[in-house]
């Protein structure tokens, strides 16, 4: 043990300095990148050769190409390249710059070179006063400055005088400088990719403007499996958002910087620790395990999102049906997230930014207790209605009134907690490499009180790519460390039975003793946090991605990758002995645990690419690929009690006493072999057909079962193509019709159930020289075990309007997912456990809309989104009958044609008012009613209430889930305001947020409670107060029923920023780019019916029939206040 000890010490030290280590050579990478860029930035890149043969091509198509190509950006006005221009081109081996001249001066068009674009406008001769009347005598000089909606300047803005050919461009600072013979005219701004605008020129000589994109995102660049494509020819149910959309979110992962971004990508913050993760769902439950999705990461599938530093993302793509999923076959049928993270750009000088952000979190707890003398009222009337004397004199309750309320524990638990994040990223570019370098660090301090509780987070990446004529090598390497420190206990214990106890009773006398009483009459919450020991978790994630890219030929690409993660968490807890006052401790066993675990994924790929365009109007891509995906997890697991309560160390020294030890050592090796392709077609981008398919090979299944083929098939057909839609291009932009079928496939299930599983003994409690003497059956066989299959259909609409300032997208789907994978339910005696068996059937159905509009008033920019969706699932087929699991008072069933976990439970016709009612109503067999007390529905109108009175009465899982995101822009300044919530969702609440008093483990009654029953108050939302154990609270207490029910839809402020972005030339006085100054806040308003409770929170996890109670057990939900600064050198 000693030498383990001395290992991890050394361990530690070591990682301390690998940190130190990779922090420094990400500073000599730095500067070896800055070095590099500034030798190749400029002009340079025109020196790059091209192979090019065309005959009789648009101009426009040629510089597209050599765009695509090249990765060169062009500017230029439609005016100047107009449609009209043909060429022929054949050369090879030709630089850029020798290819440009002969192109362009065809022409008579030039070109220069503004930052990282080349601008082509019309030869300096033609920038003149031509074509304007020579008997103009007065002229006029026009300057200005042209920016974006983020107020950033535009190079390359084409000025032009309306109807001649006075023209100029816009420098690197968007400043322009234009002569015109007379007032009169009109100046027209255009630049490719944002809305062209006229304006007249009057009596100004300063003209300043800004240009707003185009909404049309048809030429968006969408990441699909294993590929991109074009928005417009996307025909699969497919959401992307970019990093625009999580940029300044003061979230600590990804995962809650999406939350509402998507419509039906469902988030639930279950746990609000640091640390903890965030439940995801696409388009609902559709299993009865786990509905989690595939993450893959830059290609390489099994990524954790939570690992991510928010500020690396690219794009975010959502595959949601099976004509964008199938090509994940086995794990594609709870939906995929692929994530690419930001590359540099070739052709670019190197660009140095910082973003970061410091706030304060506030823990907001919704429920309240009444103050100490009111509580030992109410205490008194609810033994009094049991018939029992009262607890507290007149006397005793004056002399609490007298002395006041003591802090609350909860209060006392909970504190403010900083919050910051600090990243760096230097990018840039040459004619054939690009690369970016980053590092990230987020500090999350914990509300609990404590030791420096909280998360640390530390994020290194580099990505890089480099082209060798045909062959393009990109390299990926990341590496993430995380820290977590947190208390040796359990939080939700802590967090309840803090709040459980009234304000009469202190929680440390003047000495600084922790004090017990009637309620926690064992441990104080406050010693254990401070001094009761902690729990380290030390996580380090390295993530790697080498791909090689071969041109065979134009048409012909190849691909291979090879790529993994490599995963060791470990877990150092102790627990520390603390006593209390008068009586009571904690920890006296003085645990030592040691939590080890390694896991080794690779993901190997071999893809071949075929795209071909035949006569202009037929469009051909082929993709074929294999993989493997190996897995190897190994784990080992040492707990000691009695340690030295210092040291943590045996205090028998080398001496194990098996009596005082736990250990477990685990090892599983896992893979997966795969064969998949897609086919698409589409026939002058009007009629679109797509084949996708995957054979996966697990060894999760027996032989016989192992291989599965999961295929799709989509069409696709766009109206907007058509002749007689010429007349309505104002108004309509693009339509698009698009469907998809397919079947995809879930292998979510424990390794190896088609064997037989052993554990071997390691004789604890009968120590033969502490070596192996039995085995045991852990689970038996089930070899006809086979995968579960998802049969999806979806039908979507994309519509652009209103020369595309307002895109909508709607989809509409069903799933029937077979197969279902289901846990045996055995009686306890049975000695071994059943594997799980193939028993269920689920339909889920339901729709989506999203809509963007842009609208410009003035100097004011605006920019509207709104997502909503909803689900719905229903359980067609269920061997073995009903399921039914209680929790507390509450019953969850799955049961054919319910949906997954629905609460089942008695409904309340309202409270017994007098002797009459309780003479006629019916009551439960066995039990005397007053008055005051819980009134519910005969269903068989048998006079007994009983489960045969059982209603449906609600489900916890989020429906109606929406987003709103308004961003407004005006000359210097930007707001954002982001709103997210649930429509509808019922919330199983219990324990004491529901009984004052509970069950005598709670002595505290909350504000929300007192609207109870009375005489005066016959409507209330609870019944009268009764004591525990009484025949009164066993009726109102003790039964499932819709009191225990609450509304839990919401409407969230979830972030809003205000920002200022400091005018270029002033940034550029100072040697930067870009400055933008801003102030955030997140969770800063709620608006629900559900008060006392934070309405998202939710016990259900990733598995709705694992419950849904929801006790106010959690860490609080906090609410953050912050400013940021983003800076581009």
């Amino acid at each position: 043990m000693n030498i383990s000890l001395f290992s991890n010490g050394v361990v530690r030290y070591a990682l301390i300095l690998m940190k130190y280590t990779s922090l420094a050579v990400f500073l000599v990478c730095l500067m070896c990148f800055s070095a590099i860029a500034n030798n190749s930035y400029g002009q340079k890149f025109l020196e790059q050769t091209v192979t090019l043969k065309l005959k009789n091509k648009r101009l426009t198509d040629v510089i597209e190409k050599l765009s695509e190509d090249n990765q060169v950006k062009f500017a230029y006005a439609n005016n100047v390249v107009k449609p009209s221009f043909k060429v022929n081109i054949d050369v090879k081996q030709r630089p850029i710059r020798l290819v440009l001249d002969d192109l362009l001066g065809q022409f008579q068009l030039s070109y220069k070179i503004i930052d990282d674009v080349i601008v082509i406008s019309e030869q300096p001769a033609a920038i003149t006063t031509a074509g304007v009347s020579d008997d103009s005598k007065q002229v006029i000089r026009i300057q200005g400055k042209v920016t974006d909606d983020t107020n950033q300047p535009l190079p390359g803005v084409s000025v032009r005088l309306k109807n001649s050919n006075v023209a100029t461009v816009t420098d690197i600072g968007g400043n322009y400088t234009l002569t015109v013979p007379d007032s009169r005219g009109t100046l027209v701004f255009s630049f490719v990719g944002f809305t062209s605008k006229e304006v007249a020129i009057g009596s100004q000589t300063v003209i300043n403007l800004q240009l707003l994109p185009a909404a049309t995102s048809l030429n968006e660049v969408v990441v699909v499996g294993y590929g991109t494509q074009r928005r417009g020819n996307v025909i699969g149910a497919v959401d992307q958002v970019t990093s625009k959309a999580i940029e300044g979110k003061p979230a600590v992962n990804l995962t809650q910087a999406l939350q509402g971004t998507l419509p039906n990508l469902i988030i639930q913050q279950t746990n609000n620790e640091p640390g903890a993760y965030q439940t995801v769902n696409i388009r609902g439950v559709s299993t009865f395990g786990n509905n989690s999705p595939l993450v893959v990461i830059d290609g390489i599938t099994g990524g954790d999102l939570n690992l991510l530093n928010p500020n690396d993302i690219e794009t975010i793509s959502v595959l949601k049906d099976a004509g964008s999923a199938a090509i994940y076959g086995s794990r594609s049928a709870n939906g995929v997230i692929l994530v690419t993270t930001k590359k540099g750009s070739k052709n670019s000088g190197a660009a140095l930014s910082y973003s970061g952000q410091y706030g304060i979190q506030e823990p907001r707890v919704g429920y309240k207790p009444v103050p100490a003398y009111q509580n030992a009222i109410l205490r008194n009337e609810a033994v009094v209605n049991a018939g029992l004397t009262p607890i507290y004199s007149p006397a005793q309750i004056r002399q609490i009134q007298e002395h006041g309320d003591e802090q609350w524990f909860l209060d006392a638990i909970l504190k403010n907690a900083p919050q910051q994040s600090h990243n760096l990223s230097l990018t840039g570019g040459n004619a054939t490499s690009s690369y970016l370098v980053s590092a990230g660090v987020l500090d999350q301090r914990s509300n609990l009180v404590g030791p420096d509780y909280g998360l640390r987070r530390y994020n290194y990446r580099m990505n890089l790519s480099t082209e060798f004529g045909k062959l393009k090598v990109t390299s990926i390497l990341a590496y993430t460390r995380t820290e977590i420190k947190e208390h040796s206990f359990n939080t939700g214990t802590l967090i309840v039975d803090a709040g459980r106890t009234p304000t009469y009773y202190p929680i440390q006398d003047a000495q600084g003793n922790y004090l017990t009483n009637d309620v926690l009459a064992e441990f104080n919450p406050l010693g254990i946090l401070e001094k009761g020991g902690y729990r380290k978790r030390d996580n380090d994630n390295i993530f790697g991605n080498l791909t090689a890219e071969l041109s065979v030929t134009k048409d012909l690409k190849l691909k291979g990758v090879i790529g993994g993660t490599l995963l060791s968490n470990h877990m150092f807890g102790r627990v520390m002995q603390v006593n209390f006052l008068p009586k009571g401790s904690y920890g006296s066993d003085r645990n030592t645990t040691d939590d080890n675990n390694k896991n080794l994924f690779i993901n190997s790929q071999f893809l071949a690419q075929y795209t071909k365009t035949i006569n202009k109007d037929h469009n051909i891509d082929v993709l074929i690929g294999v993989a493997n995906e190996s897995t190897n997890n190994e784990s080992n697991y040492l707990r000691l009690k009695y340690t030295d309560p210092e040291l943590g160390t045996p205090v028998t020294g080398t001496v194990i006493e098996t009596s005082s030890t736990a250990t477990n050592n685990n090892k599983v090796e896992t893979s997966l072999n795969s064969l998949f392709g897609r086919a698409s077609y589409n026939y002058k981008n009007k009629y679109y057909g797509e084949f996708d398919f995957r054979i996966d090979a697990s060894s999760k299944f027996a032989k016989q079962n192992r291989n599965a083929f999961f295929p799709s098939g989509t069409l696709g057909y766009r109206l907007s193509s058509e002749d007689f839609m010429e007349s309505y291009r104002d108004k309509f932009g693009d339509l698009k019709i698009r469907g998809s079928y397919g079947i995809l496939g879930n292998q979510n299930v424990g390794d190896y159930q088609y064997l037989n599983t052993f554990s071997v003994s390691p004789g604890t409690f009968y120590s033969f020289n502490n070596q192996p003497v039995s085995t045991s059956i852990i689970n038996f066989a089930n070899p006809d075990i086979r995968w579960e299959r998802a049969a999806t259909f979806n039908i979507g609409f994309d519509a652009t309007f209103f020369r595309n300032s307002l895109t909508l997208t709607a989809d509409y789907f069903n799933k029937i997912t077979r197969d279902i994978l289901l846990p045996p339910v055995v009686p306890g005696t049975f000695g071994a456990g059943l594997p799980d068996y193939n028993a269920g059937e689920v339909q889920n159905r339901g729709w989506e809309i999203s809509v963007n509009y842009r609208l410009k008033t003035g100097a004011f920019n605006h920019t509207f989104a709104f997502n909503v969706a909803d689900t719905k699932n229903k359980v067609l087929k269920l061997e073995g009958g009903d399921q039914i699991r209680t929790y507390d008072e509450m019953q969850i069933i799955n049961k054919v044609g319910l949906p997954i976990g629905s609460y089942v439970g008695l409904k309340r016709d309202g409270y017994f008012q007098n002797l009459d009612d309780i003479q006629k109503g019916a009551k439960p067999a066995g039990i005397t009613v007053l008055p005051g007390d819980n009134r519910y529905v005969d269903v068989n109108g048998d006079g007994i209430i009983d489960d045969n009175d059982r209603f449906v009465l609600g489900n916890g899982f989020p429906r109606l889930t929406f987003g709103f995101n308004y961003s407004l822009s005006v000359k210097q300044f930007d707001l954002n305001l982001f709103l997210q919530g649930v429509g509808k969702r019922s919330m199983f609440v219990r324990g004491e947020q529901v009984e004052p008093f509970h069950v005598n483990y709670s002595q505290v009654m909350y504000e929300h409670q007192l609207d109870y029953w009375t005489p005066d108050n016959p409507n209330a939302r609870f019944p009268r107060l009764a004591a525990s154990g009484s025949q009164s609270n066993t009726n109102n207490f003790r039964r499932g029923s819709d009191m225990y029910l609450f509304d839990g839809k919401y409407l969230r402020v979830k972030n809003v920023q205000i920002g200022y972005t400091l005018p270029a030339s002033m940034a550029k006085k100072v040697g930067m780019r870009k400055v933008r100054a801003y102030l955030t806040g997140q969770n800063i308003l709620t608006f629900s019916p559900m008060k006392f409770i934070d309405p998202e929170s939710t016990e259900l996890g990733g598995n709705v029939t694992a419950g849904g109670a929801n006790s106010a057990r959690s860490y609080p939900l906090p609410v953050y206040y912050g400013f940021g600064l983003d800076i581009t050198l």
